[in-house]
């Protein structure tokens, strides 16, 4: 008998050995199974943008990562003997078994935690279906033993805590933590961890969140008031009790029973309420986590970025984010009434290309349908981000045309004719661009043409360069998705935003301006580790490829920072000019659709688009108003924050290595840049008698070739050259006064002054050539200017005349001018019309005797001479303005003729007193003429005034 039942237990050992021995490999799932975990994306300062997860969230920690009072009342819970215990409980086995058998039925319970552990995390799904349980019960007895060997106990518990689902989609303990609290699994208090501890078993049955409450400070779950006795089986408990609540009260009552925590202590933390944290999914910058997550996808995979539990690092700062934010959704609300209510601004860091801010609409949330009649679509759809859409640029593009130019020739001093132009066309067709205001400016240079936004010049420009060249430098400077269409498809209407380009490359190319022409691409990510915490990539400023001479930024930036330069347009002190020194540049697309400013200083690149989403037309809102004012008040703002708040010093001054941030401009420090003297244009967009060059553009002067071999000779020749006027000579002429600009007495009184400077004049009047140090009256000589026009160009049709000007010349030349000869200045000889007459002379403010004297001199005798007094009451106008006895007027006037036997009236300003009557007598005596008088000229009533 003893030898059977030996057999029979030998029998019974070995199969379980070799059970045991076939299972034992299955608990190397644990550690290589591939458990998701949550990836969240941070801004730069660690603040959480997003958190990416597919079948809810998990983050793995290790076990002194817990708190030991979530450990004690987790144990407290599920496996009182879990310290003790072998990996099974045997007597809570046996109690089962017995509870089974009284009950008729298979009643549960009995598993400890690391039978746990084996049934949910090795046991695949088919070996846990219900008609299985049996083969399932043996399978978690054997391994949960062998588990117990294998592993430590702190170990079990961890696998166990980062594994149980918790509800909410939050799987372990921390993302249980952080989901329900907002807070990490260590920080958790008592009343926290006792209520954590209960969920797994029904975490839908137990959701808290099912049953808060909520007041001015958040969501809670209310506190529950017990009396002394509590933790007693039979204490009635309240018949309002919450579920998640009574799960609580059973798991401090285990925890009070294991002397974890007295029954005072679960008291009282039972009667605090409970705050939440929100449960809404924090989505901050939510456009750019959205590139992000692309950038993720497209290098890791939608895996990783789900449930790869990465850590993701970025360039933003979310501060900064939602200043600008704010600042764009304040500036689009002021002027919304015109039809406008969108925005996009990107924020980036020269010298590095971080993205230190991407708005992509001024409300993420936010959907507006258009209300104007024959259009359609959204004015606002604020979950398209609109920093990585294509939009056309206007005038935004016009410093690389510029650029391109320099680059193929071109100087600052070159004259880009801002006059009537016609450019071919395919088909026969041609195009003739405009500037905003539809008018012509004549002669001007690249600084003042760019700082002014004319776009004939930059037309100009843009022929010169070859479109072709200038979507090579665009494509350099960071435009490397759009404007890929081909020379063709763009024409010359290329560079006044003819193409599309997205804010987001168009501010990588402005900051290719800003970082001295080394181009840096786009970089939204500074660090990114997996769930272990190996880093995977980390951000490194390297210095990008030189992609523009350097030299020749100095230049472009320059012109582009100059707030005199734009004042012909904008004003000086335009919204334009900061408090800081700035380069800058607007754009205005067709029909008012787009109105963009894009601008840097030395540490900062911002760039604005403002529109509306279905690109329909703004209620011309140029780009000065919509972008201008949102870019101005960003770049304010990131000044005042650089002053004030050191983390912002720090910031923006990382990319100097320790230096001092720059906010000037300043030019190469090798020399490449020279000032030197040029020949001002006339008028408005000229003035300027000094320019900026390279080397290479003085050296051309020189040499063609510009061969000459570089060093201090030809750096002391560059330093001292004379530029050529290419844009004009000068000449003197005067002109030659006419016989009305002569009065009676000789006097020259130049009427109608010629208008322009230019040989137009020519036509205006009659004109001499002076001659060598002779004197000519005062306003009659005059300086012209001799436009040096560019050689006719068969293709084009070009008319050179402009508002105020032309180079024209009437068909008059200098050579055809006679040279001036005194008696062209002299005052012409009257010519009388009857033999005698005698021309009038200018009387007036003469004293009585005087004028009587210079009649007398003409040969006028006093007979002829009738004097009129005129009182205040006959010239109430005249009275005060002449002396007592001041001739006021004349009869005939001045200037006119005195015919033989003519009397002459002198009217006279009376004395302030009148005089004495004069005593009577006999009527008047009327003055008779000689007696061989051919004209007797009898004294005319008394005149009230003359």
């Amino acid at each position: 008998m003893v030898l059977a039942v030996s057999g029979v237990l030998g029998a019974a050992y070995s199969a379980y050995a070799q059970t045991t021995a076939s299972l034992k490999p299955r608990l190397d799932a644990l550690s290589e199974r591939d458990l998701f975990q949550t990836s969240r994306i941070f801004d730069r300062n660690g603040t959480l943008l997003y958190e990416f997860f597919d079948a809810g969230k998990r983050t793995n920690i290790s076990f002194d990562q817990i708190s030991p009072l979530l450990i004690n009342a987790t144990v407290a819970i599920e496996d009182k003997t879990f310290f003790t215990n072998q990996g099974i409980d045997l007597n809570g086995i046996v109690r089962t078994a017995m509870s089974s058998l009284q009950a008729g039925e298979e009643t549960g319970g009995a598993s400890t935690i690391t039978q746990q552990v084996i049934k949910n995390y090795v046991l695949t799904n088919e070996e846990r279906a219900p008609d299985r349980r049996y083969e399932r019960k043996i399978k978690e007895i054997i391994l949960a033993q062998e588990l117990d060997k294998a592993y430590a106990k702190e170990a079990i518990l961890e696998l166990y805590l980062n594994e149980n689902f918790y509800g909410n989609l939050a799987y372990g303990i921390e993302a249980a933590s952080e989901v329900f609290f907002g807070i990490h699994a260590k920080d958790l208090n008592l009343n926290q961890a006792s209520l954590l501890a209960g969920l797994p078993q029904l975490p839908s049955v137990y959701n808290p969140i099912n049953y808060l409450e909520r007041d001015a400070e958040g969501v809670f779950l209310p506190g529950v008031f017990l009396n002394a006795g509590w933790e007693q089986p039979d204490y009635q408990l309240p018949a309002n009790l919450s579920a998640p609540r009574w799960r609580q009260i059973a798991v401090l009552r285990r925890m009070v029973e294991d002397g974890y925590v007295s029954a005072d202590q679960a008291r009282l933390a039972l009667s605090q309420p409970l705050r939440f944290a929100p449960q809404e999914v924090p989505l901050n910058a939510p456009h750019f986590v959205f590139y992000v997550r692309d950038l993720i996808q497209e290098q890791y995979g939608q895996d990783a970025l789900t449930g790869g539990g990465l850590r993701i690092t970025t360039t933003l700062d979310l501060d900064l984010q939602m200043m600008v934010q704010r600042t764009a959704a304040e500036r689009i609300a002021e002027i919304r009434e015109r039809n406008i209510h969108n925005a996009a601004v990107v924020v980036m860091q020269p010298n590095t290309g971080q993205i230190l801010a991407m708005v992509g609409s001024i409300d993420y949330n936010a959907v507006e349908a258009t209300r104007t009649p024959g259009e359609s679509g959204n004015v606002i759809d604020g979950q398209v981000n609109v920093a990585t859409r294509e939009r056309q640029p206007g005038s935004a593009l016009k410093p690389f045309t510029y650029l391109a130019a320099m680059e193929q020739g071109i100087n600052p001093e070159t004259v880009l004719w801002d006059v009537p132009t016609e450019f071919p066309l395919s088909g026969g067709e041609w195009y003739a661009p405009l500037n905003y205001n539809a008018k012509f400016n004549g002669p001007v240079r690249m600084r003042n043409a760019l700082a002014n936004s004319l776009n004939i010049p930059a037309v100009r420009a843009l022929k010169l360069a070859g479109i072709t060249n200038t979507l090579d430098l665009l494509d350099r400077v960071g435009i490397k998705s759009g404007l890929k269409r081909g020379e063709s498809f763009y024409g010359l209407s290329l560079t006044l935003g003819g193409g599309e380009v997205t804010p987001l490359e168009l501010t990588t190319a402005y900051n290719t301006l800003a970082s001295g022409g080394l181009y840096y691409a786009p970089s939204a990510i500074l660090e990114i580790s997996d769930a272990s915490g190996q880093i995977l990539e980390r951000f490194s400023p390297e210095p990008g490829p030189q992609v523009v001479d350097p030299s020749l930024v100095a230049i472009i930036t320059d012109m582009m920072s100059d707030d005199r330069a734009r004042a012909p347009v904008w004003g000086l002190n335009s919204p334009l000019k900061l408090t800081l020194p700035a380069a800058v540049k607007t754009g205005t697309s067709n029909d008012w659709r787009d109105a963009w400013a894009a601008g840097f200083t030395p540490f900062v690149t911002v760039a604005v688009w403002t529109g509306n989403n279905n690109n329909e037309p703004t209620e011309k809102v140029e780009s000065l108003t919509g972008g201008g004012i949102i870019w101005r008040n960003v770049m304010e703002e990131i000044f005042v924050w650089i002053a004030e708040k050191p983390r912002y010093q720090q910031l923006f001054a990382a990319p100097f290595a320790g230096a001092t941030m720059p906010t000037n401009f300043t030019l190469p420090d090798d020399g490449s840049v020279i000032r030197r003297p040029i020949c001002a244009l006339p008028g408005p967009f000229g003035g300027y008698n000094e320019e900026l060059f390279t080397k290479s553009m003085l050296t051309a002067l020189i040499t063609p070739t510009n061969t000459l071999a570089p060093g201090p000779e030809l750096d002391a020749r560059l330093n001292r050259i004379q530029i050529p006027c290419s844009a004009f000579t000068k000449a003197d002429v005067v002109r030659i006064p006419s016989e009305e600009e002569w009065t009676a007495d000789g006097i020259l009184q130049i009427q109608n002054p010629e208008t322009g400077s230019d040989m137009s004049i020519l036509s205006q009047g009659n004109y001499c050539r002076p001659i060598a140090d002779q004197s000519y009256p005062e306003g009659l000589r005059k300086t012209i200017f001799i436009w040096k026009i560019p050689p006719p160009d068969l293709g084009e049709r070009v008319r050179y005349v402009w508002s105020g000007g032309s180079a024209a010349s009437g068909g008059v030349s200098l050579s055809s001018l006679p040279d001036c000869t005194p008696t062209m200045f002299e005052p012409p000889v009257p010519v009388p019309p009857v033999a005698g007459a005698i021309l009038m002379p200018d009387l007036r403010r003469l004293g009585e005797n005087q004028a009587k004297d210079r009649l007398a001199a003409l040969g006028i005798p006093s007979w002829q001479i009738y004097v009129d007094y005129q009182t205040r009451e006959r010239i109430p106008g005249d009275y005060d303005r002449f002396a007592p006895y001041a001739v006021v007027s004349t009869l005939p006037a001045a200037g006119d003729w005195i015919m033989p036997g003519t009397t002459v009236i002198l009217g006279i300003r009376s004395p302030d007193e009148a005089p004495a009557p004069a005593p009577p007598t006999a009527a008047p005596v009327v003055p008779t003429a000689p007696p061989n008088d051919p004209l007797p000229f009898p004294v005319p009533p008394t005149p009230s005034s003359w």
